[in-house]
């Protein structure tokens, strides 16, 4: 094996010494920005506060919006039925449809965004949602039901991957959790708080109001995304050069470092007069840094929605399955699809529980009250989102520094110790707590507690990703999701046709019969062991991702090679 290949993911973050050439963060000398941003004034690094503000606030209440469009007719199931004879089996099936197009839409979206740009599929999806949300409004048949939601999973996947290349294009590594963090908020928040709105809008007004009122809001979102975000992609040719020490500094670990002690990694370190920030695609040949220094993009420029295209990105059916053979060939992938389909999973379980414990004995909350529960959920999301994002930046920070500046993705994954106690409290406060009738506060404190450990899923998940494969984060994001929705996403428990789809199904699609067979409290019991499996894997891959990341550096760094993939 080649020592000198860098290994993905490993990167010089602290610049513990100050010797290094290279630019710093702002407020934070030492910290070493990764990515280096480059003289572009339209590189997005480069943006002022409030300039990737507006565009990061822009994304956020996209997400926050999609999620509550595609949940607000969850209360109205029964009054839906009533209208027009679609039954709740068949309403739940079509929500599964639209939940399993989410993810399998990004085969499309995803690339489509990698190709001509964010902004565009942004927008364009916004409209195309919109007018998907007022067709629901007049849907008679099921057949008609079905083709709808397969249309909106399709045009509202962007919520699930492409958000969060948007961070990625942003934010530079030391602070990217606090953002991921905040898109897992609004991607839970919009979904928990609509159902809250929506059964009052159901039973005062009508079901289709619903409906009327996102399509409201939709526009509203394709408007405003129109005119306040900004085209994020932008090309970044690291894969061309290697840097030297004097020049950028920004180091990746070699294989040889695996077997130094830190006293022999010092001594290297000083012995060294460069370092590798990417692999070259010609080892032979030097290139200097892209140093691309174009006029500033007038308003009128930036409106545009077409024009911009990546060169090295194409739509193909080659790229188009490239997430698949990202799973097959790099074990972090299919651990970032796991950990975010075990959260979803549980999510699953726990929506679809919510209505059998506290609408019976002894609870017997009426439909309204129930929709205030998800408040609770709403309040362990908000928790969660802060200590997978914000204190998992600070905590990687913290361990570079101990680490003589160096940065593993792994080091965020401590994380998951938090959720290993949380999960499995929540779950028996709130299942097998509900079967011993405690008070109802009891068994809404552990939906809190499951809740927190949701956002923790799926920002480790996507942090570890773009911290490990940041050149191909954005096939990357679509591998991951197309575990998480196959794993989770449907939850009707009447056909036959889906159970025999993908195992990974019976988690949403078995909820109800799990409970009647089980019971709640066996049930949950149930849930807290897979919950613990599935976290515990979070924690052996603190130790076992790195030197799964060596063993296939040569075949990612060749992969990036062939795809020209860049880290944009």
């Amino acid at each position: 094996m080649n020592t000198d290949i860098p290994i993905p993911g490993t990167v010089q973050l602290i610049d513990t010494a100050g010797i290094l050439h290279v630019e710093h963060g702002a407020g934070h000398k030492e910290i070493v920005l990764v990515p280096q941003p480059t003289d572009d004034p339209n590189d997005p690094l480069r943006w002022g506060k409030s300039r990737k503000m507006t565009s990061l606030v822009t994304a956020l209440a996209w997400c926050f919006f999609i999620g509550a469009m595609i949940s607000g007719l969850s209360p109205a199931y029964i009054l839906i039925e009533e209208d027009t004879g679609i039954s709740v089996a068949d309403l739940s099936t079509g929500n599964g449809l639209m939940y399993l197009m989410m993810g399998w839409g990004t085969l499309l979206t995803q690339r489509f965004a990698l190709t001509y740009g964010r902004r565009l599929t942004l927008v364009g999806c916004a409209v195309l949602v919109t007018a998907m949300t007022i067709w629901t409004a007049f849907v008679k048949t099921r057949g008609e039901f079905f083709a709808n939601r397969f249309l909106l999973g399709t045009f509202t996947s962007p919520q699930e991957t492409l958000i969060e290349i948007v961070v990625g294009d942003l934010y530079f590594t030391h602070d990217r959790g606090f953002y991921l963090g905040l898109y897992a908020w609004s991607l839970f928040a919009g979904a928990f708080l609509c159902p809250v709105a929506s059964g009052y809008v159901a039973q005062e007004l009508g079901w289709q109001w619903i409906q009327y009122i996102l399509t409201i809001v939709g526009a509203a979102l394709a408007i405003g995304s129109y005119f306040f975000f900004e085209e994020t992609m932008f090309q970044r040719d690291h894969e061309k050069f290697l840097v030297h020490a004097q020049q950028t500094g920004i180091a990746t670990s070699t294989a040889a470092d695996m077997t130094k002690t830190p006293e022999m990694m010092a001594s290297s370190d000083s012995e060294k007069n460069y370092i590798t920030q990417e692999r070259s695609a010609s080892p032979v040949t030097e290139y200097p840094p892209p140093m691309s220094t174009g006029p500033t993009r007038t308003y009128t420029e930036k409106l545009k929605l077409w024009g911009y295209h990546n060169p090295s990105q194409k739509i193909s059916f080659q790229m188009i399955i490239m997430p698949f053979q990202l799973l097959l060939k790099f074990p972090g992938m299919f651990f970032s699809g796991l950990l975010v389909g075990g959260i979803l999973s549980w999510y699953n379980v726990v929506g679809g529980s919510q209505a059998l414990i506290f609408g019976n004995a002894p609870y017997n909350f009426s439909a309204n009250t129930i929709g205030l529960t998800y408040l609770a959920s709403l309040i362990g999301v908000s928790i969660g989102c802060v200590i997978s994002g914000h204190f998992s930046d600070r905590l990687a920070v913290f361990l570079s520094r101990r680490n003589h500046g160096i940065m593993e993705p792994e080091q965020r994954l401590w994380i998951c110790l938090v959720a290993l106690v949380l999960h499995p409290a929540g779950c028996l406060l709130y299942g097998v707590g509900a079967s011993y009738h405690i008070h109802w506060f009891g068994v809404v404190f552990g939906l809190g507690l499951i809740c927190v450990t949701l956002p923790m899923g799926s920002t480790l998940a996507y942090t570890y990703i773009m911290d490990s494969y940041r050149e191909m984060q954005g096939d990357g994001m679509v591998a991951a999701i197309l575990v998480r929705n196959t794993m989770g996403k449907f939850d009707s428990p009447q056909s036959s046709l889906q159970l025999l789809t993908l195992v990974g199904f019976a988690f949403g699609y078995a909820v109800v019969p799990m409970i009647n067979n089980l019971g709640v409290r066996y049930t949950f019991v149930v849930i807290a062991c897979l919950g613990e499996i599935v976290w515990s894997v979070g924690v052996v891959m603190i130790y076992v991702g790195k030197p799964l990341r060596l063993k296939t550096a040569q075949s990612y760094w060749d992969l990036v090679e062939k795809t020209g993939a860049h880290a944009h």
